[in-house]
């Protein structure tokens, strides 16, 4: 069992006192002050209890205690509380550990401010015998930087994703089969692009309205992304048109794939202001056998070809009494029938 206690003083073996090296611990800041003021980032410096023996202005106003207030109840976590536990309170971790240490986006809170972020640098401090005093803590305040990145993230993922759906939209789907192609072909591993269309979506529209309309096609890509494994990419191609694709995975695993997601939707009770709503799909799907490929031209080219190819297997399901699966390659093979050609 972990002991998240601090550690005592006799936990580090020293020659001297306490008192002794708290003093030494002193002397060596009030040496290194000049160089120390030069710092941008708050700091402290801690002895071997946790205490706090010297600070810069930049750490007052970060913790938002007066220097006097801070040398009266010097301990560290009266001013700054970390989401560490204390066992693994940064002081701690370098005076135990006796090396250096940086810790990213630690959130912290202060008297000012209970949402900090805060990036935390430290280092031992030895005397001139080698013998550990404790430690000089630098604390840089990256609470903005983290919201900023917060926000750029989400505005990425706005970019990509549709925001009915929250699949990923059209042009970031096909830069991901584009790249899944690649490598594909590296790996000499199968691919499988998988279309569908809900059936009879415009008369769901008509007859229950278009907010059930969105809640139909939010529900189908909920499912949809709870049954396709984390490495497969889903998106939105508009409408009530939705393409799945799925990295190694051959034609007999993307027919085994479609058929159990059509007949989980088919079965799925979709209801919108207590009324039932009847759905199926009817999908189609192609399949990229890299073995004989030795490089991939033009991976966009080859995705777009696939896409169509998806097109035609799904309008043979459609053409073919809807709530169907239907691949391309068995159409290709089916005698007298040109799959380029829509009928």
């Amino acid at each position: 069992m972990p002991n998240n206690t601090l550690p005592s003083q006799n936990s580090f073996t020293s020659k001297h006192s306490s008192e002794e090296l708290k003093i030494d611990l002193v002397k060596w800041a009030s040496e290194n002050s000049s160089l120390l003021e030069i710092l941008i980032d708050a700091y402290c410096v801690v002895d071997l209890a946790n205490n706090i023996v010297a600070v810069n202005t930049a750490f007052t106003v970060l913790c938002g205690e007066s220097d006097r207030k801070i040398r009266k109840n010097p301990h560290f976590n009266n001013f700054i509380k970390t989401e560490l536990c204390p066992g693994r309170c940064p002081t701690i971790q370098v005076i135990t550990s006796e090396k250096s240490l940086r810790l990213d986006e630690v959130s912290a809170t202060t008297k000012l401010d209970q949402n900090l972020k805060l990036t935390i640098s430290g280092v031992p401090i030895f005397s001139d015998t080698h013998e550990l005093l404790g430690c000089l803590l630098t604390l840089r305040d990256v609470t903005a930087e983290s919201k900023l990145q917060i926000k750029y993230d989400e505005k990425k993922n706005d970019a990509i994703t549709d925001g009915l759906t929250h699949l990923y939209n059209k042009v970031f789907t096909e830069e991901c089969l584009s790249k899944l192609l690649k490598g594909s072909v590296r790996t000499k591993k199968p691919l499988t692009v998988m279309m569908g269309d809900i059936d009879h979506f415009k008369h769901v529209n008509d007859t229950f309205g278009h907010l059930a309309g969105d809640h139909v096609l939010s529900s189908v890509a909920h499912i949809l992304q709870e049954t396709i494994r984390d490495s497969d990419i889903a998106g939105r191609f508009g409408g009530e048109e939705f393409v799945v694709i799925l990295g190694n995975t051959p034609q007999a695993g993307a027919l085994i794939f479609a058929e159990r997601f059509r007949k989980l939707l088919e079965s799925t009770q979709i209801t919108f202001e207590g009324k039932h709503i009847p759905i199926t799909i009817s999908l189609g799907t192609s399949t990229f056998i890299p073995e004989s490929v030795i490089q991939l031209d033009n991976a966009e080219e080859k995705g777009k070809q696939m896409v169509g190819e998806c097109d035609i297997a799904l309008y043979s399901s459609k053409a073919n009494g809807r709530n169907k699966t239907t691949q391309f390659e068995a159409i290709k093979t089916e005698k007298g029938i040109d799959p380029t050609t829509k009928k």
